[in-house]
C-alpha cells in the first residue's frame, strides 16, 4: 500500500487518500461478506424442541429471515457483542432488501456505510411502498448533497413518504415520553429525555429562573441552569429529600483511602504522610466514583456491607443452583457474560455448569472453576449451537466455534487464539484450444463490488 511514510505535505495528502481508498473497499468487502453468510447460513428446520436455533427477522418489513446463531459467528469475527451484531446483521439486511438504489450506489463506493445506516433506521417504521419511494429521493440526494444538507430533509421526507405512519409515530411517541439519567462520568450524568413540547419549554424557563437565583459562585448560567436540576429535584412538593432509592456500590477494601487498611510505604512498613491514593468504586447501573468522595455519594444513606468471600474458600456444593455467597463471588470476579465479548452483566446472567451438570453426577459439581455467567441468548447457542466450552483453569473460558474459531475469555476481556485455515480453492482446468470462450456470465452487484473491492485490497 505505502512503502515508507510521508516525507513532505504533498506525500501525507496523497497517503491520506490512498488509505481512505482502501477503507472504503475494505467497508464493501465486510458488508458484501455479511450479506453472503446471512443468505448461505442454513438451519435445520426440521428440529423442533426446545432451545434449538430458530429463523428470526431482524430487519423489517420485506427482508428475509436468518439463523439467530448466525450473530454468535459473527460477533467472535468482528470483536463485538452477539447484540451488536445482530443490529449488523439487520442492517445489511434492511439497506439490500428495502433499499436497493442505496446500495448499488454503497457498493459502488459512492456512499460511506455509517451514513447509509444512518438514513435506514430513520426509515425503520416505513412499508415497503414507502421505502421504494424514499429509496429514489435519498439515492439522488445521497450522491450530489453534503451530509449536514441530507440531515435537514430526512425527516420531512419520511413524513412525506407515508403521512399516517407519521401520525402513529407522533402517537407513538406519546406513550414513549420518558426521562433517562445516565451513569456516572467524571462525577457527573447526563439527562435525556422525550417530554411533551409544552412541558419540555416549560422546565427550561424553569431551570433559567432558578439559575438566575443561584450564587455566581456556581459558575457562569449554563452551569447554575446544570445546579439547578438538583435544586428542583429536592424541594419537589416541599421536601428536601426525594424518596430513598437503592443502589450496589463495589469497593475494593484494601482501597487505602477507605481507612480500613493502614498504608505502606514503598519499604513495607507504615506510611507516614504521604498522600493517601484514592482507588475507583462501581456503582451499579451508574458508573465509577473516586473512592474518596463515597462519604458524601453516601451522606445520609443507610449502608448495608456484603463481603465477598473468595470462592475457593466455598466448599464445592452439590445442589444444582449455587448458594448466594458463591453467586456473588462468581459474579463478582466475572464480571460480564463469558461468552466472547460478552457485554450481559453478570448479574443479569444464569451461572452455566462448564461441565453440564448431572443429577447422578456425584458431589461438588457446583463449584468456582466449573461456573460461569452465561447470558440466556448466549448459554442455548452453547446448548444447541454446535459451540464447545471448557474451563482448563478457574476463570479461564476456551471456546470453538462451529465455523472452527477459538477464543480465551478470561475477567480481563476476550482474545481470539485461532482461526480456520483458509479453504483451498479448486482451481479451474485450463481452457480447450479448440472450444471458443463461453460468453461471460452476468455478474451480480455483490460480485462486482467484491472483484472491485479485492482489487483495491490487493494494490
Amino acid at each position: 500500500m505505502f512503502e515508507m511514510v510521508p516525507g513532505c505535505v504533498a506525500e501525507a495528502f496523497a497517503a491520506l487518500d490512498e488509505a481512505n481508498r482502501h477503507a472504503r473497499a475494505a467497508e464493501v468487502a465486510a458488508v458484501v461478506a455479511v450479506a453472503k453468510a446471512a443468505e448461505l447460513y442454513e438451519v435445520d428446520q426440521e428440529a423442533v424442541f426446545e432451545g434449538m436455533e430458530r429463523v428470526i427477522f431482524p430487519g423489517h418489513a420485506g427482508t428475509p429471515g436468518v439463523g439467530e446463531f448466525l450473530a454468535a459467528e459473527i460477533a467472535g469475527i468482528l470483536g463485538i457483542s452477539t447484540g451488536s451484531a445482530l443490529h449488523r446483521i439487520a442492517d445489511v439486511l434492511d439497506v439490500r432488501f428495502r433499499f436497493p438504489r442505496l446500495w448499488e450506489a454503497f457498493l459502488g463506493g459512492e456512499l460511506r456505510w455509517w451514513q447509509v445506516v444512518d438514513v435506514t433506521n430513520r426509515a425503520a417504521v416505513l412499508g415497503v411502498k414507502a421505502v421504494e419511494w424514499l429509496d429514489r429521493q435519498l439515492a439522488w440526494a445521497m450522491k450530489v448533497w453534503s451530509w449536514q444538507r441530507i440531515l435537514k430533509h430526512i425527516d420531512r421526507w419520511i413524513v412525506e413518504a407515508d403521512p399516517a405512519v407519521a401520525a402513529e409515530r407522533a402517537e407513538a411517541e406519546r406513550r414513549r415520553r420518558d426521562v433517562e439519567v445516565s451513569g456516572i462520568t467524571d462525577g457527573h450524568c447526563t439527562i435525556w429525555g422525550i417530554v411533551d413540547a409544552a412541558d419540555g419549554v416549560a422546565f427550561d424557563h424553569a431551570l433559567t429562573a432558578v439559575a438566575r437565583t443561584l450564587s455566581a459562585e456556581e459558575g457562569d448560567l449554563r452551569q447554575r441552569r446544570a445546579a439547578a436540576v438538583g435544586v428542583l429535584a429536592r424541594r419537589v412538593s416541599g421536601q428536601d429529600a426525594l424518596p430513598a432509592a437503592t443502589v450496589v456500590m463495589h469497593v475494593n477494601a484494601t482501597d487505602p483511602a477507605l481507612g480500613l487498611v493502614e498504608p505502606k510505604d514503598e519499604a513495607g512498613g507504615i506510611a507516614g504522610s504521604s498522600p493517601v491514593a484514592s482507588g475507583a468504586a462501581v456503582v451499579e447501573r451508574w458508573g465509577a466514583l473516586l473512592t474518596a468522595r463515597i462519604p458524601e455519594f453516601l451522606a445520609g444513606s443507610r449502608v448495608t456491607v456484603r463481603p465477598v468471600v473468595d470462592p475457593w474458600a466455598i466448599s464445592p456444593e452439590t445442589p444444582h443452583h449455587p448458594s448466594v455467597s458463591l453467586r456473588t463471588a462468581v459474579e463478582a470476579l466475572m464480571p460480564h457474560d463469558v461468552f466472547p465479548y460478552g457485554a450481559t452483566p453478570s448479574r443479569s446472567c444464569d451461572l452455566d455448569h462448564t461441565i453440564p451438570y448431572a443429577d447422578d453426577g456425584g458431589l461438588g459439581q457446583t463449584r468456582w472453576g466449573n461456573l460461569g455467567p452465561l447470558s440466556r441468548f448466549t448459554h442455548r447457542v452453547k446448548t444447541h449451537g454446535g459451540w464447545h466450552l471448557t474451563q482448563p483453569e478457574p476463570g479461564i473460558f476456551h471456546w470453538s466455534s462451529p465455523a472452527g474459531y477459538q477464543y480465551l475469555v478470561t475477567a480481563q476481556g476476550t482474545i481470539r487464539i485461532a482461526s480456520p485455515p483458509p479453504r483451498p480453492r479448486d482451481p479451474e482446468p485450463p481452457p480447450d484450444l479448440w472450444e471458443p470462450p463461453p460468453p461471460e456470465a452476468e455478474r451480480s452487484l455483490e460480485t462486482e463490488a467484491w472483484a472491485t473491492a479485492a482489487w483495491v485490497l490487493a494494490t
